[in-house]
């Protein structure tokens, strides 16, 4: 049986982008979120953020994931 392996890479980088409270997906398929310097310094905020930005970035990993096995497992049926 095939093994996986899983990464996740999480940067925190000051921006001069405007605040968004929601994340955003982007072409190259990452999602961000950009929240306020007040909130930057905040453990909590912080925290909540990155779980808010991870929530809908590891839902569609897995989409991508469970698709590509569907379609491999459909392959080997053929």
């Amino acid at each position: 049986m095939a093994k996986y392996k899983i990464k996740v890479n999480v940067e925190i980088v000051e921006c001069d982008e405007s605040i968004n409270s929601e994340p955003m997906k982007h072409d190259n398929g990452n999602f961000t979120m950009t929240i306020s310097g007040q909130d930057a310094i905040s453990i909590d905020k912080c925290e909540s953020s990155i779980l808010r930005t991870a929530y809908p970035t590891i839902r569609d990993a897995i989409s991508k994931h469970l698709t590509e096995i569907s379609k491999k497992s459909r392959r080997k049926k053929q």
